[in-house]
């Protein structure tokens, strides 16, 4: 788990130094066109069949997953890595309320504290005085339900289904959606602008790298959710957010607010303590 963390703040991070060289949506359809071929080989060496156990399962978290990363990347660049990375990490709290919703797990009164926490954090990200909302900040809100979604998933498929076959038809999905999104999207161009700092080349080993990191982070967070307890993966998980702060602040000078100081610290809170809410079985 640690490993899928450093690894995923590594691939966030070169997005981010990537900035407008390579639109949001490119960016998404090549790290998750690189990542297929990539897990594919793998699964070639360990002679590892496709196999779909689960499908309707595997479905929504394809479809959530792509929606969610594609949405993630955008709001990078929309509105900063920091204030994506706050937005995103909201998700714990979501995915224990969707496994209510979706996968009828019993629903604990303590969530609520959480619940409160997260969005609490959420406010004060988006400016109390809501005079600074703007479209990245509705990516983002996105970004964090349906990255619920799909770990609400996750964690259901983990019984069923082993980590590649997980990754490569959630990747899958990521490539056609934001290949579609490239096309369709005012602003998105498959055109790459060079810069002093990145020529051409350094671009595509940018590309594949941000591809590498992601299918080993994404292996890594699947095996991990079969091995550990909630409560422990998720805590690991929240470890992103500060890693990604500090890389955010100190390396590429994204303010930093007494507001996104305290939204964070409530959305970390919240992360943490919906781990330790009682389990209750299933209805």
């Amino acid at each position: 788990m640690l490993l899928s963390v450093l690894g995923l703040a590594m691939m966030q991070s070169l997005a981010r130094y990537l900035g407008n060289s390579v639109s949001s949506w490119t960016k998404t359809f090549y790290r998750s066109l690189f990542t297929v071929v990539i897990i594919l080989a793998w699964m070639l060496v360990r002679k590892e069949k496709l196999r779909f156990n689960n499908r309707p399962l595997l479905l929504l978290r394809a479809v959530a997953g792509a929606f969610a990363i594609s949405f993630f990347f955008w709001t990078i660049d929309l509105i900063g890595l920091l204030t994506a990375t706050l937005y995103l990490y909201v998700y714990p709290v979501f995915a224990i309320l969707f496994a209510v919703l979706l996968f009828k797990e019993r629903f604990s009164p303590w969530i609520l504290l959480p619940l409160a926490a997260a969005l609490a954090g959420l406010y004060l990200i988006v400016n109390p005085d809501f005079e600074d909302f703007s479209l990245g900040h509705g990516v983002g809100l996105a970004t964090a339900l349906l990255s619920g979604i799909s770990r609400a998933a996750l964690r259901q498929l983990r019984k069923t289904d082993s980590p590649s076959n997980i990754v490569i038809l959630f990747m899958g999905f990521a490539v056609v959606l934001s290949g579609i999104g490239v096309l369709v999207i005012p602003g998105q161009s498959w055109l790459f602008v060079p810069s002093r700092e990145l020529n051409i080349r350094t671009i595509w080993i940018l590309l594949v790298a941000i591809a590498l990191f992601s299918a080993f982070s994404h292996i890594m967070v699947t095996v991990a959710y079969g091995r550990l307890s909630t409560a422990t993966a998720s805590i690991m998980t929240m470890l992103n957010l500060p890693i990604t702060a500090v890389m955010a602040v100190l390396y590429f000078h994204e303010p930093l607010t007494v507001y996104k100081i305290v939204g964070g610290l409530l959305i970390t809170a919240a992360g943490i303590g919906v781990s330790f809410i009682p389990s209750r079985g299933n209805l």
